[in-house]
């Protein structure tokens, strides 16, 4: 007999009216009836907004359809897997349903589609069989918009390997640069046990966060992982992650003014470091600068020449409510120091480090 796969919510397109997140539960979708919230009745799962497939002309007098118009979430495995069996629910979902769906399955990056445009019904049961396929994630295509309320995956768990050991946890961690309505150890301890926002939040103020993280040992990091679950409206907009191997712990304080540095470079072709970034966004010196356009710039991450610190993400775009996994740039070296900075403010409920082995 097939068995449940554990699954999380990666990401999604659009949920506008639910937690998304509710849609991957084992237990049965809740009656809401006559629950309201300020984004009107309430249901549980995923539901997107209205007309995505419609759109109103340039020319402001007539409509546009895209029959391939569609929403999406993608769900992935804590384990891979071989999956057989699909079981989605549109309980509740009475004429709002996601009317047809397509299923894509992943598997270290390739893809295959193993459902193609079925269709759902309003409050129903569903279940698809399909041939056997490996997979360590899921993308639901949503034609065109609509709910559902579970989405349940089974087949056979393939070889569960040991699982990694976060780097970050339990490691000291120094120069932080705020902690307005969180800490760094809340995000690296972060792990999705709750149902609303929590993690290292910074203030609005900010112009780009850091912290430093302190290895138990040299490694060699492959992979960093962000996780901005429920962090619907306030995310950063990326991350940055620099690595230092140095011998002993004084060493740090002397490379520190080493690192990446965020610098400003003008549509005329000049450029300037600010030695204090956020007071100089804040205070908006850069008015004061004797540039043509002077309220308009470019703003970057700059390494100094020599810098010990090595690149390991130096640009990860950052989406709201999703979980980001980024494969690392090799360093030459094991490291003993990791920079994690993300720009300009905002929260992130986890991060992770992986070495290999």
């Amino acid at each position: 007999m097939a068995a449940l796969i554990p699954t999380f919510l990666l990401g999604y397109s659009d949920s506008s009216f639910t937690n998304p997140h509710e849609v991957l539960k084992t237990q049965e979708p809740q009656e809401r009836t006559g629950t309201f919230t300020h984004m009107g009745a309430q249901y549980w799962g995923f539901e997107s907004k209205r007309h995505i497939a419609t759109t109103i002309t340039d020319d402001g007098n007539a409509f546009d359809f895209d029959h391939d118009a569609h929403e999406y979430f993608d769900i992935g495995f804590k384990t891979a897997a071989v999956v057989s069996e699909f079981k989605i629910s549109t309980r509740w979902f009475t004429g709002n349903q996601v009317p047809v769906i397509s299923i894509q399955l992943m598997h270290k990056g390739e893809t295959s589609e193993v459902l193609h445009r079925q269709k759902l019904s309003p409050d129903a049961e569903h279940q698809f069989d399909i041939t056997p396929t490996l997979a360590d994630e899921c993308r639901i295509l949503c034609y065109h918009e609509g709910g559902i309320s579970r989405v349940n995956i089974f087949g056979e768990l393939a070889h569960d390997n040991a699982a990694s050991v976060n780097l970050l946890e339990n490691v000291e961690i120094s120069h932080i640069s705020n902690e307005h309505y969180g800490r760094p150890h809340d995000a690296v301890s972060g792990s999705r046990q709750v149902d609303y926002m929590l993690g290292w939040e910074s203030a609005r103020t900010g112009f780009g966060e850091q912290a430093v993280f302190h290895l138990q040992a040299p490694a060699q990091i492959t992979q960093i992982d962000v996780d901005t679950y429920l962090h619907r409206l306030n995310p950063p907009l990326s991350c940055h992650v620099y690595g230092l191997s140095v011998s002993e712990s004084g060493d740090l304080d002397s490379n520190y003014e080493q690192r990446p540095k965020w610098s400003i470079q003008f549509e005329d072709g000049s450029a300037i470091v600010p030695e204090d970034f956020k007071t100089y966004m804040l205070q908006e010196k850069f008015l004061e600068e004797p540039i043509a356009n002077n309220r308009r710039f470019k703003i970057k991450l700059h390494l100094p020449q020599g810098s010990p610190w090595l690149p390991i993400v130096p640009f990860g775009a950052l989406k709201p409510d999703t979980y980001h996994r980024f494969k690392t740039e090799q360093t030459p070296e094991p490291i003993t120091h990791l920079l994690y900075m993300h720009y300009p403010n905002g929260g992130i409920h986890g991060l992770k480090a992986f070495a290999e082995g």
